[in-house]
């Protein structure tokens, strides 16, 4: 093999070498990272291999820029692992006037879609920061604006002069007007606490308005309803305190006139309601069971019969020795003692035994009085009328079913012939 051949092999070796470098290189970076592109109108100070930052934090770097006729074109590669927005935002970001500079994506990710591998980020979503030469153009022009040009004095030199002229012999009460600002700002921070809590208090009556807000407006409406109706009936509102005022006058000379006999008046009522008061707890017995007793009486009386329809009824009537000789017991009274009541018990235990009872045989009715004849009734209606014969035929037939006659030779033999 000549040197020229193994000159060759070395050369294609290295050159095999390399590709095999660039073709892995771009591969990896292929699988590890996402390419993007950003339109910038100017990238100066911002190099191939600046980093690309997400909140400060590098998360890959500047591939490759292309000037181009009206703006320059920026490839970046990113992490695949960090998450970029659909419509983040290029920012070149200068960190002082001298050092170097680095591209930042903003928003960081928080949720929705991403930005897919290959997107491109046109120019209204970047911005460049402002370079020195064009601060320096705009404080050379502010310079020229307010400086001297020929006789004018400028307005910088005008306005010293102004200040000057209004603070000449004022040094006493500015020092004395800084003074008392301090001390009002001294007492806003030893009150900090209390205005705070004041601000607090406000929005809690601002939020609970807010959340009444509803009910304010309802409130408005009807307060301009009610204004309107005012408004369309004034002749008659007026009208309406003319005749009250009249009144009124009236009222005033009729106390005048009978003031007299109105204290007398008032005084009687006072006696009166005095009486009351003072039978408070009677007048609440009978108002507790009056309703009762009449409802009691509505349910015994008969209108149709002008007769009380219920029974008397003896309460411990089946047990009358318990009634009266406990009676005694129960008294304590001085004088009597065990043996007279058990003499009591002794005496009237045949008697009281005998008539014991829970209902009274009494068959007078104290309210039985003249009636109206059947002719003489007037129903409210015939449906009442017809209601009410009903009553009376039913009631008669189940007095004659009851009590039906019995044969006359019956009556006439002893216990109807049944011994």
């Amino acid at each position: 093999m000549t040197i020229g051949r193994k000159v060759l092999l070395g050369v294609l070796a290295v050159v095999l070498a390399i590709a095999l470098v660039v073709v892995g290189r771009t591969v990896f970076l292929k699988s590890t990272t996402n390419t993007f592109t950003a339109y910038f109108g100017s990238v100066a100070s911002l190099y191939e291999g600046d980093p690309v930052r997400v909140l400060g934090v590098n998360v890959g770097s500047v591939s490759k820029i292309t000037p181009r006729e009206n703006d320059v074109k920026v490839e970046l590669r990113v992490d695949k692992s960090i998450d970029i927005p659909q419509d983040a935002k290029a920012v070149i970001v200068a960190q002082s006037l001298v050092s170097g500079r680095f591209l930042q994506l903003t928003p960081v990710y928080s949720g929705g879609p991403t930005m897919p591998d290959g997107h491109d980020i046109p120019m209204d979503r970047t911005a460049v920061p402002m370079e020195w030469d064009d601060i320096k153009a705009q404080l050379t022009k502010l310079t020229e604006a307010i400086g001297p040009e020929g006789p004018d004095q400028g307005s910088a030199a005008k306005a010293v002069n102004v200040f000057d002229e209004n603070l000449a012999g004022n040094g006493a009460a500015i020092n004395k007007s800084i003074r008392e600002v301090s001390d009002v700002i001294g007492t806003l921070a030893a009150g900090r606490g209390d205005l705070f809590s004041t601000i607090q208090n406000l929005q809690k009556l601002t939020d609970a308005l807010a959340g009444s807000h509803e009910q304010l407006v309802q409130f408005n409406g009807r307060i301009a309803s009610v204004s309107s109706v005012l408004a369309d009936n004034t002749t008659e509102l007026d009208e309406a305190l003319k005749g009250l005022d009249s009144a009124m006058t009236d009222v005033q000379v009729f106390i005048d006139t009978n003031k007299d006999s109105l204290s007398s008046s008032v005084e009687r009522l006072a006696s009166t309601t005095k009486i009351v008061a003072d039978k408070n707890e009677q007048v609440e017995g009978v108002l507790h069971s009056a309703p009762n007793q009449l409802a009691n009486f509505y349910n015994i009386y008969n209108p149709l019969s002008g007769s009380l329809s219920g029974v008397f009824g003896l309460a411990n009537g089946t047990n009358l020795i318990t009634l009266l000789c406990g009676s005694m017991d129960a008294t304590n009274r001085p004088g009597t003692s065990k043996v007279d009541i058990d003499k009591c018990v002794e005496i009237l235990a045949p008697v009281l035994s005998s008539i014991s009872m829970n209902y009274p045989p009494f068959l007078a009715n104290p309210v039985q009085g003249a009636n109206a004849l059947p002719s003489q009734l007037q129903y409210q209606n015939a449906d009442v009328k017809a209601r009410a014969q009903a009553g009376v035929r039913r009631i008669d037939n189940e007095t004659r079913r009851d009590n039906a006659g019995s044969p006359l030779g019956n009556l006439l033999v002893p216990f109807g012939g049944d011994r």
